[in-house]
């Protein structure tokens, strides 16, 4: 099961390695075994304390081959924390939630509104999610703690929009709690921009050598993503997507409502073009003198 198995795991600069140095206690809780994707190597390498996987769980808990439902997952994790934040004076908890990836299975006592799966599911992640931080909220270490909500990826709702589906890659992101002032962030922002944004409310000084910005202290012109077979940049009028495995650019006018637009001329996308290959040759370098 684990391909990795005997490889080097790899040493990566991120939240929990820039937190362990300033003295945090850090935990992971996922719904499946540890061992998938290399997890639990990967994460003990880079940053990690403690771990919890299905192999902590109850085997009558296990309800598909992504291990045990959001519900459980939280209701275990709390007394954890609880315990660790009375031992630590700072502490980061992650926990990994994984219901809404088929085959969906609901929890029997789970009424939803909704007769979609695909939305009953969505519900279920929902209430899970506000279950816990109801619960969270009556901790002891709930006023001092900051709250981030992210989802890894996105998947195909609707209609393709192009040959990397917008959907697959539009994701939400939520924070709050102690210093962070309410508000909506409109602009263009990554997954890589959490952690410079997360130490930025830390006021935590910290090396870095990724490509995220501070959201709250800077505003993003364009953004770049991948996939696992195309590189896409985007600023708030133009989208360039390059397929590697048809040497192909496509080109596509943002319009209103962030709808897609394929167009031919090309002349005024270079820009993007070269920002989208400057960043994964600089992805490639780093990786290569880590």
């Amino acid at each position: 099961r684990n391909l990795m198995k005997g490889t080097v795991t790899p040493r990566r600069q991120g939240v929990a390695t820039v937190l362990k140095q300033q003295g945090y206690y850090n935990l992971f809780f996922m719904t499946h075994e540890s061992q998938y994707d290399n997890m639990n190597a990967f994460l003990r390498t880079n940053g990690y304390d403690e771990i919890y996987a299905q192999e902590n769980y109850p085997s009558d808990e296990v309800v598909n081959s992504f291990g045990v439902p959001d519900h459980y997952l939280f209701n275990y994790a709390l007394p954890v924390i609880n315990r660790v934040a009375a031992q630590h004076t700072h502490f980061m908890a992650t926990i990994l939630t994984i219901s809404n990836h088929p085959p969906y299975i609901l929890p029997q006592w789970m009424k939803p509104r909704t007769t979609e799966p695909e939305t009953q599911i969505v519900e279920y992640a929902d209430y899970c999610l506000g279950e816990f931080l109801a619960q969270a909220r009556r901790q002891p270490w709930y006023d001092r703690t900051i709250f981030v909500i992210l989802a890894d990826h996105g998947k195909l709702v609707g209609e393709a929009d192009s040959e990397l589906p917008q959907s697959y890659n539009h994701i939400p992101c939520i924070i709050f709690g102690p210093g962070v002032e309410k508000g909506v962030y409109d602009g263009l922002a990554t997954q890589v921009d959490v952690m410079p944004t997360l130490m930025g409310l830390l006021n935590m000084s910290y090396t870095y050598d990724g490509f995220g910005v501070d959201l709250l202290r800077e505003r993003r012109d364009k953004v770049f993503y991948t996939s696992d077979t195309h590189i896409v940049a985007r600023d708030s009028a133009r989208l360039y997507l390059y397929s590697p495995a048809m040497e192909k650019s496509f080109y596509y006018d943002v319009t209103e409502g962030r709808r897609l637009q394929q167009t031919t001329d090309s002349a005024h996308y270079g820009d993007l073009r070269r920002y989208v290959f400057a960043m994964e040759q600089t992805a490639e370098y780093l990786q290569r003198h880590e």
